[in-house]
């Protein structure tokens, strides 16, 4: 019988080989929680915000604020302006 020598690498029995199978499951694994849990809803949300990154959104809050503006000075024009009259 051949006498194996004990090789301490790592410290506090930390001498534990995995099999290249399960690295590879849990690299698998680790990457498709990155992608469900981080990556695919900052994509998700970016794309869903797509216009107010793109300016379109302000370009649109211009344009009301605008019509808002040419409303109301059509309304201040059309309108007779009363006074209240205190003299007795």
């Amino acid at each position: 019988m051949s006498e194996k020598k004990l090789i301490f690498n790592n410290p506090f029995s930390l001498n534990v080989n995995l099999p290249k199978k399960t690295l590879e499951e849990v690299k698998k694994v680790a990457k498709q929680e990155f992608e469900d849990n981080t990556l695919n809803p900052l994509v998700n949300y970016l794309g869903e915000r797509d216009k107010v990154f793109s300016g379109e959104v302000a370009s649109e809050i211009r344009k009301y604020q605008s019509q808002i503006y040419t409303l109301g000075q059509v309304m201040r024009e059309g309108k007779s302006v009363s006074t209240f009259n205190m003299k007795m």
